[in-house]
């Protein structure tokens, strides 16, 4: 089958259209760059984050610990969508959507569970501080910033993935061999 971009398609959104910005081959590429990018970000943040933590032990108190381990959740899952994303690169390139909708289950996943490993870091840093400090606002200022751009990314890879079902390859003509 030839690609979308050739031939006119139905888009929901903007009724009969050939071509948006992207192809939904290059919009599932640039989501997996952009979410491998910006995990090797959040563990970079947070590993400083733990790090300036272990500085403040006697500050911190009884909440110490249960900070610590909120941020090693965090580090843990964006690991974990460092991992989605480059088999997400692989299902791309190999046009295998046994290997998209793992990246898109673990997406969904991991980012519900880092809102609550944050939420319960903030609650914590609270309880100490008597008062959401200035580092709690930038912290739910950049995951609300990163929900934002996710769910652009999460549209355009459930884009690639419907056109795969529905048949679609962006792979060139097979040689037949006579």
């Amino acid at each position: 089958m030839k690609s979308a971009l050739l031939y006119p398609y139905y888009d929901s959104y903007v009724g009969r259209g050939y071509c948006r910005i992207l192809s939904p081959r290059h919009a599932a590429v640039t989501a997996a760059i952009y979410t491998l990018n910006i995990s090797i970000l959040v563990v970079l943040l947070y590993s400083w984050r733990i790090s300036v933590n272990i500085k403040k032990y006697s500050s911190l108190e009884d909440v110490y610990y249960g900070v610590q381990i909120a941020y090693l959740a965090i580090i843990g899952t964006q690991l974990f969508m460092i991992f989605l994303s480059i088999v997400l690169l692989i299902g791309i390139y190999k046009e295998n959507i046994s290997f998209v909708i793992p990246w898109i289950i673990g997406f969904i996943t991991f980012m519900a569970l880092e809102a609550v490993a944050m939420v319960y870091s903030n609650v914590l840093r609270d309880h100490v501080n008597r008062q959401f400090d200035a580092l709690c606002k930038a912290e739910v200022a950049f995951f609300i910033s990163r929900t934002l751009i996710n769910v652009a990314a999460i549209g355009g890879v459930m884009r690639f993935c419907n056109l795969l079902r529905a048949g679609i390859t962006w792979k060139g003509p097979e040689v037949i061999e006579l």
